[in-house]
């Protein structure tokens, strides 16, 4: 897909690749939801089941475009990775269906892309109202690129990295990561007290950790509250950073999701200052009601 790709809907299709993408992944709860039937009861609710057989179609014919490429160095990529992962092993006992490569394809879409954009808006936020982080960023942003960087050359923009750490430690897409116990145990945790109490889990158990409360407790954080990347160049608490979860079942995506993050930033800083843009109206501002106003958003239910 190119940043022109979507101009105009193609032959064959009802509605650009998109507004597909858009559309499913704002009424994705609904489609989950709602039965097959539901789709004859409204308009909006054929739409979406419309929708979602185009996304599927557009899918397929990514499919069919990549394994009839010639040359493999052409497709270096991690929709590739999927492919050639299937290709590898046909038919054995690790190799994906083409409904699983659908489906791994449809995860990285949505989930995927929803919460590096998610993350993305609050990092360039934050760069605007801490432009002294900014330029630290900027700098050495400008030690490290070449013309030609490489996948390989990704650990080296550690400042980039700690930005959308530092970001996801203040906003993290997900505020509810649920666990279940396979086994009988117990847990110890610490009081408000300074003490410890100890409490049985049986099998079964759901455990809900709470990540905002989690990233915001200055019992692991300095100053929680503040913007301040730095706390991840060092030593810093990983048990107490959840944003992709831990664990056998933590996120898929997450590597894909620094890689993708971590260029975004970098190629927009180094050729952009990120500015809040000054108006009459909030002249009297605090630097306090400014971070207030600028990062303010409304919690709701996301398929993420």
């Amino acid at each position: 897909m190119t940043w022109t790709t979507d101009l105009v809907v193609p032959p064959g299709h009802q509605m650009t690749f998109k507004d597909a993408l858009h559309i499913l992944s704002t009424n994705l709860i609904l489609k989950i939801a709602l039965p097959d039937w539901a789709k004859y009861c409204s308009k909006h609710a054929r739409k979406i089941d419309l929708t979602s057989t185009e996304l599927k179609q557009y899918m397929l014919e990514m499919v069919d475009a990549r394994r009839n490429l010639d040359k493999v160095e052409q497709r270096y990529d991690l929709f590739s990775g999927l492919l050639d992962a299937v290709q590898d092993e046909p038919g054995g006992e690790g190799a994906l269906s083409d409904e699983e490569l659908m489906g791994n394809m449809f995860i990285f879409l949505i989930a995927g892309h929803e919460t590096t954009a998610h993350t993305l808006c609050f990092s360039l936020a934050l760069l605007a109202l801490y432009p002294d982080e900014q330029e630290r960023l900027y700098q050495q942003i400008k030690g490290v690129m070449t013309s030609l960087n490489a996948y390989e050359d990704m650990s080296r923009f550690t400042q980039s990295l700690a930005v959308f750490y530092e970001t996801l430690r203040l906003f993290p897409p997900v505020a509810i990561i649920p666990k279940v116990s396979t086994q009988d145990t117990t847990l110890t945790v610490s009081n408000a007290d300074g003490g410890k109490s100890t409490f049985p889990v049986p099998s079964g158990t759901e455990i809900d950790f709470h990540v905002p409360g989690l990233h915001h407790n200055p019992r692991y954080w300095k100053e929680p509250h503040r913007f301040m990347p730095e706390r991840f160049l060092g030593d810093w608490p990983k048990d107490a950073f959840l944003p992709f979860s831990q664990g056998a079942r933590a996120c898929l995506g997450r590597r894909f999701f620094e890689t993708e993050a971590i260029a975004v930033v970098t190629m927009l800083v180094s050729r952009y200052k990120i500015e809040v843009k000054e108006e009459p109206e909030f002249a009297g501002e605090t630097f306090e009601e400014r971070c207030a106003r600028i990062t303010a958003f409304d919690q709701g239910l996301t398929t993420t």
